[in-house]
């Protein structure tokens, strides 16, 4: 079925997590570059339906600069960048946007040899305490016609989203792009390296994605009616799933886990949620979805996102941690997760019903509930393997303790032998000590094991 756009963008996010030790240089580096990075000071009357779509202390979390006063900011402003870029590290969160001198527009090919013309809106960075952020990059294709080709939606998606520095390296056609400031392929790319070039983890584990992440919005014409959707099905799970146009395949109406990660409240819109990408798909039959939920989506919907991905990505390098057998990370990891749990793991976010069926949906799709039990109970036998190996060492020390008892038996032999008294009273003692050490100290280990161990289920499960 062929399909035409009214309007669309998409938002091209790549996820990245910089080094904790790291991460305050990484924030003067930015700082350092007023010209291309300005910090987003956040202010209520800029938004303020947005800001009160969330709960109090979700807005403190996402926005904390909202509540800096007005000397805050004067002071902030005053400071020397270190002593700036120290203060923001310890923000929950903390956002820049990129100065788009450099780069605007941009062609590129679809599957069919047409020229899709681009332009790239704005480009902002968004962190989280302790360093995981999402470079966000928004682009819109550029038309003459009235109507966009919706396949050039599809092969605009699979392919700039494939523009990283990990990625770009399967590319064969380095002519897939061509414009006037995006002279090459590798200019998106570039970008994405100058920003995390010597602050990103070196190491593969903690690599959450190697393409970037497609959050979408299509109006289209010709979605008459509520049950139309039914003939725009397929081409909407191609959209949901970044395939590209020439992918021929056809989905099946009876997968229970694709009609899972579908979402709609009204008639005339689809939401679409994967570990890859979140898509709506409206129609411009609905006045509510050309006028408000262009905006509402990325901005509004786009926050309640990035929560979701950097749980995601923060459980996800919990496991990896875990999976280090590192005994020293026990009480470090013990701390994060009990911080993470106290304020970053949140299960309501906004009195609005249809955010909190998004905010579940987002759950539903990244694995969230599924991932954070999984974290906890994998710490929690952690803990009793490391426990076990510490005992195994103390029970070697503990012979020693038992050989020199038995030198001490020796000693009272001889104590006997040649009527040393003075020495009988101190061997006694020492013999009786050694004996009782062994149980009292295992019986205290047993008891203290097993009551860490409840009250780490009963902290973070309530059981």
């Amino acid at each position: 079925m062929s399909l035409k756009a009214k309007y669309q963008y998409t938002h091209f996010i790549y996820p990245f997590v910089v080094d904790e030790k790291k991460y305050t240089d990484f924030i003067y580096k930015l700082n350092k570059n007023p010209k291309l990075w300005k910090l987003k000071i956040h202010d209520q009357k800029e938004d303020e339906t947005m800001y009160n779509f969330f709960l109090p202390y979700m807005r403190k979390f996402l926005f904390p600069t909202l509540f800096w006063s007005s000397v805050n900011k004067k002071e902030i402003k005053r400071m020397g960048i270190y002593t700036k870029s120290s203060i923001l590290s310890k923000l929950t969160c903390v956002e820049f946007d990129y100065n788009l001198s450099n780069i605007k527009t941009g062609k590129m090919k679809d599957n069919n040899v047409d020229t899709i013309g681009f332009d790239i809106t704005k480009i902002k960075l968004v962190c989280f305490m302790p360093g995981i952020c999402f470079l966000d990059i928004r682009a819109e294709i550029d038309e003459k016609d009235e109507y966009i080709d919706f396949n050039k939606i599809l092969d605009f998606n699979h392919t700039f989203r494939k523009l990283t520095p990990r990625a770009i390296k399967s590319f064969i056609n380095e002519n897939k792009i061509k414009a006037k400031s995006i002279d090459k392929l590798e200019t998106i790319s570039n970008l994405i390296l100058s920003i995390t070039k010597d602050f990103e983890v070196s190491s593969l584990e903690k690599i959450y994605y190697d393409k970037m992440f497609t959050y979408s919005y299509t109006c289209i014409d010709g979605w008459e009616k509520p049950e139309d959707f039914k003939k725009l099905k397929n081409e909407f799970l191609k959209y949901q799933y970044v395939m590209s146009s020439n992918d021929s395949g056809v989905f099946s109406n009876n997968c229970s886990r694709l009609n899972d990660n579908m979402y709609s409240r009204w008639g005339y819109s689809m939401f679409g949620f994967s570990r890859e990408s979140l898509v709506v798909l409206v129609s411009d039959k609905e006045k509510y979805n050309i006028t408000r939920l262009p905006y509402v989506f990325e901005n509004t919907y786009m926050y309640m996102f990035l929560l979701a991905f950097y749980q995601r990505i923060r459980l996800l390098n919990f496991s990896q941690d875990l999976m280090e057998n590192n005994r020293s990370m026990v009480k470090k990891l013990n701390k994060e997760l009990t911080n993470f749990t106290h304020f970053s793991w949140f299960s309501q976010i906004t009195n609005s019903e249809h955010g909190m069926d998004i905010w579940k949906c987002l759950q539903n799709s990244f694995e969230l509930e599924l991932l954070y039990e999984e974290v906890h109970k994998e710490y929690a036998e952690y803990y009793e393997f490391v426990a076990t190996q510490v005992q195994g060492r103390i029970n070697s020390l503990l012979i020693l303790i038992y050989i020199v008892s038995v030198i001490f038996s020796g000693l009272q032999i001889l104590t006997n032998m040649f009527d040393l008294k003075d020495m009988e009273n101190f061997v006694i003692i020492t013999m009786v000590a050694t004996i009782l050490i062994y149980p009292i100290y295992s019986i205290i280990r047993y008891i203290k094991s097993k009551y860490e161990v409840r009250s780490f289920y009963i902290k973070h499960f309530g059981k």
